[in-house]
């Protein structure tokens, strides 16, 4: 998974198309080698693209020798800087200019050396999801694994289908397996080279490969992972001479010719020649997308740490020219929903591409999606590929219960196209899981609550369930009405609601028109709330509502009649939607004065106060770190997430976390 052939894990004959050439004149030739008179010789290239110069295009036998070539000066370059099937490859990490010697030698002896000068050009910083490492202590993380060939996941030794897995991979020395030279260590703002010699205990990439591997291909009970019982030799040796199962128990390939891991290259350009017994070509991705060290040049599994909620997809693949031709990281627009039996869903796929041209997601529908329950049994199929489509929509299951979404490549499983096109398969499976319970709480109706002008933080606002709701004529039911309760200081008289856009709310000019409803203390038992009927009673909210030019809405509600009884029993509130929409409730809310002393609180994450949380947010807090922003006293307790009274790197990569919805809470906030 590397963008540099050994850090991408390519295969070593792999060719991108990346440079712009010049023309030089021929060279003075020795005997029948020479080169072309409009040879190539000369080109540009991005740091971490691959460059490729086929090498019959620049030297020529008269006498129709075979030839062979040498990169000459092969120790200036990095090792992805080679010769190899008779091209050149360049791939370096930092800009300049570069000037490798190619020998062609003939098969009668005779030869020639010509040099190229290549110029290496500045990268793209790339996405903040690129980096984000978390470079904190961390005894073990919990990620979630997919290991596929040829775009259909596998099952481990043991029969564990590895898609969309949970694995809590503990952190330990690297020592155990020989591997002690693949520290890592620390870096300045989370990227880049190494600034230290002071080890990070945090799992990393590397962590996580030996895991799976004791794990789920050699088969070791869990109690003697992580013991070093197989170091990097004994890894490098170990062949499995048996079958490696697609997830529906049909043979994928047998793993009898290459190891279950060896490892080639150097710290931060680990290189896995052999990996789950299969050869080179593979790719993996971290979150979905390519891993950046720094602009342009992707990161090796010992040189990315992990952190809770992240996900890992390793795409092995037959054909060599997967990665070229169309191949795609794919996902859906989010790795967990959660929904109630019955429910109509509307979810979207996007791609982050294998040839890096875009370095972003994009839409994606060439995918088959499938549904699967917790037994890893076909239920449904949700969409076809030939649909054309990268957003659809289902109804989800009737039982409650955790289900898998999986996408699968229309070509999985077919390694080459008898026709000579592209027809096989290089898409890396999308996956995620759906919960499906009776009281999920779904996407929130709205983003944030504030108090005379102070957003209160997250922790202040809690989901109850669901209610059950009646119109006051009794003609119509509304049910899973979410409820919410919100803490408040004490003598607040309104809460100002932030509504998103796409809410539709019923209204007459500033005027809303809401409901009210007055319940017995029972309804604070989530179950007694599923199952009362509560009577709406029309009022209406007069200067109440505003449409912003982000297109979110905000609504003032009234606290005061709607503060909830110490014995759970008093009035809620909702607002209506409007009468093309059956006047359905939006969302319940009753309050909660805080002690005296209590005031809104600051809201962490939202460090530019635009009330919202996203990558902008982390973005001034990396910039911060590195001396290139200044923040103000307000701004640093809204950066400070983690609650350590100081502002770093960690709070930025926590930020993105939870905008990326990988946490749903800050630590600050617990």
């Amino acid at each position: 998974m590397r963008k540099r052939i050994l850090s991408l894990l390519l295969a070593l004959t792999l060719a991108l198309s990346a440079g712009v050439f010049g023309v030089i004149p021929a060279l003075a030739a020795d005997s029948c080698v020479s080169v072309k008179a409009d040879a190539v010789t000369t080109g540009e290239v991005v740091a971490g693209s691959l460059l490729e110069i086929k090498l019959s295009d620049v030297f020529e036998d008269t006498d129709g020798h075979t030839l062979t070539y040498t990169l000459t000066n092969a120790a200036q370059f990095s090792v992805q800087t080679k010769v190899k099937d008779g091209s050149l490859y360049v791939s370096e990490k930092d800009p300049g200019t570069y000037e490798p010697k190619v020998k062609a030698t003939c098969s009668d002896g005779k030869e020639l050396t010509a040099t190229f000068t290549i110029t290496v050009k500045e990268a793209p910083h790339g996405l903040d999801a690129q980096y984000n490492y978390d470079e904190t202590p961390a005894k073990e993380v919990t990620v979630y694994v997919t290991i596929s060939n040829d775009g259909v996941p596998i099952r481990g030794r043991d029969g564990t289908v590895l898609c969309h897995k949970a694995i809590t991979v503990p952190y330990f020395d690297l020592g155990r397996y020989n591997l002690s030279e693949y520290y890592r260590y620390h870096t300045e703002n989370g990227e880049g080279k190494y600034i230290d010699e002071n080890i990070v205990e945090r799992p990393t990439g590397l962590h996580l490969y030996l895991y799976l591997l004791e794990r789920y291909f050699i088969g070791l009970p869990e109690e003697q992972c992580c013991k070093g019982a197989y170091p990097r030799d004994a890894l490098a040796s170990f062949k499995l001479g048996e079958d490696v199962c697609y997830m529906d128990e049909t043979p994928a390939y047998t793993a009898d010719s290459f190891a279950a891991l060896t490892i080639t290259g150097s710290p931060t350009s680990l290189y896995m020649a052999n990996f789950w017994g299969h050869d080179e070509n593979l790719m993996y991705y971290r979150n979905h997308c390519f891993p950046y060290m720094s602009p342009g040049w992707g990161s090796t599994s010992d040189y990315i740490v992990l952190s809770d909620g992240d996900t890992w997809d390793v795409a092995m693949f037959t054909n060599w020219s997967f990665w070229s031709s169309g191949g795609a990281f794919t996902c859906f627009d989010k790795d967990a929903y959660n929904a109630r039996p019955g429910m109509e869903m509307t979810i979207s796929s996007q791609a982050y591409g294998t040839t890096f041209e875009g370095s972003d997601f994009y839409p994606f529908s060439n995918l088959d999606v499938f549904l699967y329950n917790d037994k890893w049994e076909q239920i449904e199929q949700y969409k076809e590929a030939a649909d054309g489509k990268s957003t659809f929509s289902f109804t989800a299951p009737t039982e409650e219960g955790t289900y898998y979404l999986v996408g699968m490549d229309p070509n999985r499983t077919i390694p080459k196209d008898d026709s000579g096109g592209t027809n096989y398969a290089k898409i890396a499976p999308a996956t995620a899981i759906l919960n499906v319970a009776a009281d999920a709480e779904l996407e929130r109706p709205f983003q944030d609550a504030a108090v005379n002008g102070e957003k209160l933080a997250a922790k202040n606002t809690s989901y109850e369930g669901i209610t059950t709701l009646t119109s006051a004529d009794g003609q119509t039911t509304y049910k899973e009405v979410p409820k919410y309760h919100v803490t408040v200081p004490e003598g607040a008289e309104t809460v100002t609601v932030t509504y998103n856009k796409d809410v539709d709310i019923r209204h007459d000019g500033t005027t809303v028109y809401a409901y009210e409803v007055e319940f017995a203390a029972t309804a604070v038992n989530r179950a007694a709330a599923q199952a009362s009927g509560y009577t709406l009673k029309p009022i209406t909210l007069e200067n109440s509502y505003t449409l912003n030019a982000d297109g979110t809405q905000t609504v003032i509600m009234p606290v005061t009649g709607y503060v909830r009884n110490e014995d759970g029993s008093g009035k809620a509130i909702t607002l209506s939607a409007p009468a093309d929409k059956n006047s359905a409730p939006v969302a319940l809310f009753t309050f909660e004065y805080a002690k005296a002393d209590t005031k809104p609180d600051v809201t962490y994450g939202d460090v530019n106060g635009d009330g919202i949380i996203n990558s902008t947010d982390a973005a001034i807090v990396y910039r911060s770190v590195n001396g290139r922003y200044t923040l103000t006293d307000s701004q640093k307790l809204s950066a400070d997430v983690n609650g350590d009274g100081a502002v770093n790197s960690t709070d930025a990569a926590l930020i993105y976390r939870y905008t990326n919805g990988k946490m749903s809470k800050f630590p600050a906030e617990s």
